[in-house]
């Protein structure tokens, strides 16, 4: 296999991985992973093609090797492995543990095991600032975000919240933090707060009538991109004007998202319909959808 980029989905359902020509808009490889292994999320982490992929049942992480096709290796984590995240430069990457309330940090080129450290309960999402080297950590049931040291895995700071934090996304330069939330009242009331980064004070907390999945930021920090889990389709909030200004349905309940570099396009999952879709986000549209595994969920462009 040899294509300029690739969109890679994660088919939790029957366990498999789909390579898609973006150019095309078709499915060129299904890799199968071990049965019941549970593919939910993955990362890109070589110039050639390699990613990570967190195994939720099988409590593992593994490295596939997307030209050959091929699975390269696999290390053990806590339970219930969900979100990773990697530090390119340290050559590591961090993974929340939802079951063991834990972060594995795995070296990335001897697939090893290196640290495990607690967090609060049931850690989902994760990121990683280059600028600040730190990460964030959302603990869903403890309401907080935990920011930790990425070097020394010291805890630098306990952010409490009065919702439920499922996601974390730090914005390109690394000064701003933006959360998503859920509604202890109502779940299908999330949120989005967005933070300073040198106070981690909340700036503002913009309601988004919708479940908040994977967030995306553009590179000129003008917009924030959400999945939609709830009510579907890819939310789209201007930060200046701190509202929403578009709300594409796309094919129900939505989940995981990528874009392309040149940010003119969102790839999103959408698990209840085994599809993905492309979505103009800038006109407000959807493209395209296509049939991928069953009961997709994480995505990248690489």
């Amino acid at each position: 296999m040899n294509y300029k980029s690739l969109i890679v989905v994660c088919n939790t359902g029957d366990s498999t991985i789909s390579v898609i020509d973006p150019y095309l808009f078709r499915e060129i490889e299904r890799i199968q992973l071990p049965n019941d292994s549970g593919p939910y999320h993955l990362v890109g982490y070589d110039k050639s093609c390699k990613i990570l992929v967190s195994q939720y049942y099988a409590d593992s992480i593994t490295s596939i090797d997307l030209l050959k096709g091929e699975i390269l290796d696999s290390v053990a984590t806590g339970r219930r492995p969900w979100y990773m995240v990697c530090d390119q430069e340290g050559g590591l990457a961090f993974v929340t543990n939802s079951d063991s309330d834990t972060i594995s940090v795995v070296c990335i080129k001897k697939m090893k095991l290196i640290s495990q450290m607690k967090t609060g309960s049931m850690p989902q999402g994760i990121d990683f600032n280059p600028h600040l080297r730190t990460l964030a950590i959302a603990n869903f049931n403890s309401n907080n975000i935990m920011i930790i040291d990425a070097d020394d895995l010291s805890e630098k700071k306990i952010i409490r919240l009065d919702k439920n934090p499922m996601q974390v996304k730090y914005s390109s330069k690394g000064d701003f933090l933006y959360i998503g939330c859920t509604s202890s009242n109502n779940s299908d009331m999330g949120s989005i707060k967005i933070l300073d980064t040198g106070s981690y004070d909340t700036l503002t907390d913009i309601s988004l009538n919708a479940l908040p999945g994977q967030i995306c930021n553009t590179k000129d920090g003008k917009y924030i991109l959400i999945a939609s889990m709830g009510n579907g389709g890819l939310v789209v909030v201007d930060i200046g004007e701190k509202k929403i200004v578009n709300h594409v349905p796309t094919n129900g309940m939505t989940h995981g998202m990528a874009m392309d570099p040149k940010e003119k396009y969102v790839y999103v999952t959408n698990p209840n319909d085994n599809s993905i879709s492309v979505v103009d986000w800038v006109e407000g549209k959807k493209i395209n959808s296509m049939k991928v595994g069953k009961e997709p969920n994480g995505i990248i462009f690489i």
